[in-house]
């Protein structure tokens, strides 16, 4: 009897062992399939994320299809592999020049971060301004005071060789900046060429404010401010070089808006508030059939005579207070015909980090003039002698030579 239950126990155990495998196989199944699922909505997920940008058919209409069509192509067919994001900045790129408007731009991440820099007048880096040479060289133009490129030594002139170790030699301002003001790295080892002598200069970075205002005091007590463009820092600069030459015994002053390509607007009115009282409108904006007149914001109104120096760079908010100041206040215009950007841009950032400015309004003189590719006629009309170019000094400055001698009549 003994052996018979014996026999019967391992029957019964070879019997569970199938339906043991069989629901293994069953789970194993029924995993893949589950994986498989996650697998396939995570690839969804990644493409309906990487061409919604372009993708723009979800409103049924079709005319979009040639768009992503255009895409798919290329992504399947070109003989090389292509970044998505190049061909998504591409096409935005494209659509921004489709509108025939040069003030309505695309800026890709690092021309985003130039442009914001510029305008927001502080910056971490080693306070250095830099040009392209016509030998495709990247020079120092100038170092500004107090910055961590005056402390170590570093001069306008100097031409760079290499940065952290790589090389400058073909680089273009942007891609040179863009090493200068990385914040991977506290310090930077630079290597500058200067009198066919290779230098290297270790220099700790920090912020860097930039002024966007200079000022100086001339003879016969005129005062001389010049606005390089209208950053988020340029009014505060503005009021305190004012005040310092009025506590030095300013009697007149002269504004230079020469090569002012504009700025915010906000910053032009708070400047122009030193100079016009809450009667006085500053300028007009015009939106289709709508317009809106801007009125001073304070009576503390200045009284001296004021000269104001325009050139064919003096553009949008510049044309601003170039305008106002010649119908409201009027002070004299000296130089050249201005630029003539009577448009209002607004800035949008996109999801991919990048940027596109573009047209909103159109902007009138205080009287209700428009300026847009028409430009400000100076009221006296000089140009920019050979001389100046050539060598660069005030004595040269036959435009600033003829502010002086109108102040002073």
């Amino acid at each position: 009897m003994a052996r018979k239950k014996i026999e019967k126990t391992e029957k019964k155990e070879v019997k569970e062992e199938p339906i043991v495998i069989k629901t293994d196989i069953k789970y194993i199944k029924y995993l893949c399939f589950l994986l498989f699922g996650i697998a396939i909505g995570l690839l969804i997920s990644i493409i309906i994320k990487k061409t919604k940008t372009i993708n723009i058919m979800s409103n049924g209409d079709d005319k979009y299809d040639s768009l992503y069509e255009t895409y798919s192509t290329i992504k399947e067919y070109y003989y090389k592999d292509v970044d998505d994001d190049v061909l998504i900045n591409g096409a935005i790129d494209g659509m921004m020049k489709a509108l025939g408007d040069p003030h309505s731009i695309f800026f890709d991440e690092d021309a985003k971060e130039n442009f914001e820099t510029q305008l927001s007048g502080e910056y971490y880096g080693v306070g250095a301004e830099i040009m392209q040479t016509t030998d495709e060289e990247v020079i120092i133009v100038k170092v500004f005071n107090d910055s961590p490129a005056e402390k170590v030594g570093l001069k306008p002139g100097d031409i760079f060789v290499s940065i952290d170790g790589e090389s400058a030699k073909g680089k273009t301002t942007d891609e040179v900046a863009s090493y200068l003001r990385s914040k991977e790295k506290g310090e930077a080892t630079i290597v500058v060429r200067r009198d066919e002598e290779e230098i290297t200069f270790e220099v700790t970075k920090d912020i860097i404010t930039m002024l966007s205002v200079s000022s100086e005091m001339l003879d016969d007590n005129i005062g001389y401010i010049s606005i390089d463009l209208f950053g988020l820092l340029t009014s505060r600069q503005f009021s305190e070089a004012l005040d310092s030459l009025e506590e030095q015994g300013m009697e007149k002053l002269i504004i230079d808006l020469r090569g002012n390509g504009g700025g915010y607007l906000d910053s032009v009115t708070k400047v122009l508030d030193n100079f016009v009282d809450t009667k006085t409108v500053i300028y007009q904006m015009k939106k289709r059939d709508d317009v809106q007149k801007l009125y001073g914001d304070t009576d503390d109104k200045k009284d001296y005579k004021v000269v104001v120096l325009v050139d064919e760079n003096s553009a949008s908010a510049s044309e601003i207070m170039a305008s106002c100041m010649q119908e409201q206040y009027h002070a004299a215009l000296v130089g050249v015909k201005t630029y003539g950007k009577g448009s209002v841009q607004e800035t949008k950032e996109l999801e991919n980090g990048t940027l596109i400015k573009y047209t909103v309004e159109e902007w009138l003189t205080s009287n209700g003039n428009s300026i847009n590719e028409v430009g400000i006629e100076p009221d006296i009309e000089i140009e920019l002698s050979d001389d100046y170019k050539h060598n660069p000094t005030k004595e040269n400055d036959n435009q600033l030579q003829k502010a002086i001698e109108i102040i002073n009549e």
